[in-house]
């Protein structure tokens, strides 16, 4: 019998992915991006995301051959994920900041709007990926953002009328804090069908060329003569590490967790901004901030060891390319999972079979998405017949061999699972 794992390592990786990622965006809005308040926030965009293109562009060359047979769902998703989380989040909450940081608007207001992120990811999850999660989960999810409240605001309890509701700024932080919720749902979309490397990658690249076309609307592409060699350095480590490899850490977890729970990790990120703080100005943790870090941290852990529900989906068996593999190609490519090679049952006229599924890119042979399971023990002609599969858990990634023999080699070791 193939059983459920409560929490497992790969879960566990990809949260920790996304922490270290927030811990990376910390040091971004603390130290760094403060530095380009007087600059218009299109030219830090643009230049974060061309440099980090450029870092990650040897992953693009080494997986062209996956951008040439995306589907145009794919190429819609990533294209959205440019435009919301590249483009207009990271403008508009940049222009948010540098008016706060200029004295426009308060700090506090920027803060506490842009963290309705999780609540606008939370109900997109649910209506666009069908994520449906028990009560428990959002019970653990307000006490989350109520320890991240504390956590941002410590013992200066925020006073509701300091709050800037109609000043600009704090429409900006309104539309970022949209834009990044539905940026973290379609991302998960994204990465269920791309690995994370090709991901990060084409949003940096598609993210850079909108940019450069806002600055050339704008007639803002000049301000970049006004960098001086400071900005220079400054941008240099924003790409190594909230830029680009935070971006790499976080489709990296997305990949691992859902989208729900993804949000809520990356209220991690007071939390980190707090033990900088710590670290670096020797400012200690009020009673209420101990015990909102615990509360926080407790969430975060219950959230992460959460069972996902398994998944399952009725197809029919249609005609495959034979190659001379003993499988049955369904008619369904469009599943809420990563692709990879998974354990499942199925189920055919009152019989369960256990066997493996491969869900994704053909990356051996450079095709398009497939659905098929490697069947194991079993003589019968499947063609034409309506099938069930439940998803039971996942086994590898989908790996590219150099020969077919390699790839059958790898098929047969993978069914020594199938007991």
């Amino acid at each position: 019998m193939f059983k459920r794992l409560k929490i497992n390592k790969r879960t566990a990786l990809g949260a920790w992915a996304i922490m270290l990622a927030a811990l990376f965006r910390s040091l971004d809005w603390i130290f760094l991006r403060p530095q380009f308040y007087t600059l218009p926030a299109v030219v830090v965009v643009f230049l974060e995301h061309i440099l980090g293109f450029l870092v990650l562009l040897p992953w693009l060359v080494k997986r062209r051959w996956k951008i040439k047979v995306l589907s145009r769902n794919d190429w819609f998703a990533i294209i959205g994920v440019s435009v919301l989380g590249g483009l207009i989040g990271t403008v508009f909450i940049t222009k948010a900041f540098f008016a706060a940081f200029g004295g426009q608007i308060t700090l506090a207001t920027v803060i506490l709007l842009q963290k309705l992120q999780p609540v606008f990811a939370l109900i997109l999850a649910r209506i666009i990926l069908k994520e449906k999660l028990p009560a428990k989960f959002y019970v653990r999810a307000l006490l989350a953002i109520w320890s991240w409240y504390v956590l941002a605001f410590g013992q200066d309890w925020l006073n509701v009328f300091s709050i800037q509701f109609w000043h600009h700024a704090a429409f900006y932080s309104l539309i970022a804090a949209f834009a990044f919720g539905a940026w973290t749902v379609l991302g998960k979309k994204v990465v269920n069908n791309l690995d994370f490397q090709l991901t990060a990658g084409l949003r940096f690249g598609i993210t850079s060329i909108l940019a450069f076309i806002v600055l050339l609307v704008t007639w803002d592409l000049w301000s970049i003569s006004l960098l001086t060699p400071h900005h220079r350095i400054s941008l240099v480590i924003i790409v190594f590490t909230s830029g680009a490899l935070a971006m790499f850490l976080y489709y990296f977890g997305l990949k691992r967790v859902k989208a729900s729970q993804a949000t809520i990790l990356e209220l991690f990120r007071p939390l980190s901004a707090v033990i900088l703080d710590y670290f670096l100005n020797g400012n200690i943790l009020t009673p209420a901030q101990m015990t909102a870090t615990i509360i926080l941290l407790f969430a975060i852990y219950q959230i992460v060891k959460s069972q996902n529900k398994l998944v399952s989906f009725s197809a029919n068996v249609v005609h495959g390319q034979g190659r001379g593999f003993h499988t049955a190609n369904l008619d369904v490519i469009n599943l809420e999972l990563p692709h990879g090679i998974y354990l499942i049952d199925m189920s055919w006229k009152w019989k369960k079979y256990k066997w493996l599924m491969h869900f994704g890119y053909r990356a051996t042979f450079h095709e398009a998405i497939s659905t098929e399971l490697y069947l194991a023990n079993f003589d019968g002609d499947l063609y034409r017949q309506h099938v069930k599969v439940t998803v039971q858990k996942k086994i590898r990634d989908i790996i590219e061999f150099p020969t077919a023999e390699a790839l059958k080699a790898q098929i047969a070791k993978d069914m020594e699972q199938v007991k």
